[in-house]
């Protein structure tokens, strides 16, 4: 009967919020960005791209605000990389994207509500900076009922952005 007892504690425990299990990536959302040259179609690397506000800033994480990492500093997107494991074999290290930028956000970031964008610069002077909105069908909402709000055909659309030199 004890057994019995635990099995149910531990069961409701490990599916509170709604009936779903908990993962790592719990309260997380991603932004992902893909910017491509016009005439290749292929990834543009070494771009700054960072998330700005309505009025054209840099939206600055204070007290981590809008992300859990990156705590007191712009926000600022980085490439994903691949990494090779212990059988040699190599994979995105953010399965979520390949060779495109990511932004780690907390859950509860609704870009829509007041009006984000994102400003892709390049420091080669390759492109001219290109400011692209964001919008809520842009988020990666990852283990979370926040999920629900969206609905599953309008989340996951990354930032895709054809450039042109």
């Amino acid at each position: 009967m004890k057994k019995f007892i635990l099995l149910i504690l531990f069961s409701i425990y490990g599916y509170s919020q709604e009936g779903l299990p908990h993962c790592g990536f719990d309260f997380t959302t991603y932004l992902v960005a893909n910017p491509i040259d016009n005439a290749t179609k292929k990834i543009i690397n070494d771009l700054k791209i960072t998330l700005i506000d309505h009025k054209g800033n840099e939206v600055v994480n204070t007290n981590n605000e809008f992300s859990l990492i990156y705590k007191d500093k712009t926000l600022t997107f980085a490439k994903n990389h691949k990494v090779t494991l212990a059988n040699t074999e190599e994979r995105w290290f953010y399965n979520i994207c390949e060779d495109q930028y990511l932004l780690q956000l907390k859950a509860n970031f609704i870009p829509e509500e007041k009006g984000y964008s994102v400003k892709i610069e390049d420091p080669l002077k390759r492109y001219p900076t290109t400011f692209v909105p964001v919008f809520n069908s842009n988020l990666y909402v990852l283990c979370t009922t926040k999920v629900k709000s969206f609905g599953p055909k309008m989340t996951n659309n990354m930032i895709t952005v054809e450039m042109s030199k």
